[in-house]
Parts: C-alpha cells; structure tokens; sequence
C-alpha cells in the first residue's frame, strides 16, 4: 500500500508568523496534535506538535499570545512522498520517534500520514 492511499489530505497548517495561540486553537478545533509550519510557497519549513508547546510554554515560560510558531517549531521535519510504500513511512516514524509525517512532493506539502492512519487504512 502506497501512503497516499491513506494519508489525510485535508489538513491544516500554519504559517511561522502565527501566534501559539492560534496554533493550539487550530490543533483543537481540527482535533490534530500536529501543525505543519509552512511559509507562503506551501513549502514545509518546521513543524509544532502540541507536546512542543506544552513543554515550551512550561520551560520558558512564554506567553502563547506573543510568541510566534517559528521560534518553538521543530525545523527538522521528516517527511514522506505520496508514492512511498507505507512500511518505509512506519519504518521512519520507528526510527525517528515520530508519529506523524508530512506528505510532501516537489516541496509542497499534500497531506500528512500519522500512526492513527495507518492503523485504520494498513490492514487493507
């Protein structure tokens, strides 16, 4: 099975600019723990996980309202293409200790493919 034939096509990003706020405001509202940061060209550029905001909001002790997605975003994103077979993203995410990947073809971010995915569309 490819991983497009599971991933999610529908999803929501942010832009680095955007506040943290909205950030966890977008990630509640779509019921995502993962936010891919993308600048104008659609082009992945980090990517913020609800854990990093807890975790940096605690540590630094940051005010959500003005800190921007760029300055706590993980900027080594792993990714996956659409035609990729679905054991080499798993095979990925074990390695790397993620549980979701951005789908990306010619630097343009298509979709995002996570464990939950894969547990819903990987046994067919």
């Amino acid at each position: 099975m490819k991983v497009k034939e599971c991933m999610c096509s529908d999803i929501c990003y942010c832009m680095p600019d955007t506040k943290i706020s909205d950030v966890a405001k977008m990630m509640n509202e779509n019921h995502v723990g993962c936010i891919p940061v993308c600048n104008n060209d659609n082009c992945v550029v980090g990517i913020l996980t609800d854990r990093d905001i807890i975790l940096s909001l605690a540590k630094y002790e940051l005010d959500p309202a003005n800190t921007s997605a760029s300055s706590i975003m993980s900027n080594k994103v792993y990714s996956v293409k659409p035609d990729a077979d679905l054991k080499d993203a798993l095979d990925l995410m074990k390695k790397q200790r993620v549980r979701r990947l951005p789908v990306i073809e010619n630097d343009m971010l298509l979709g995002m493919i996570s464990l939950g995915d894969v547990a819903v569309h990987g046994n067919n």
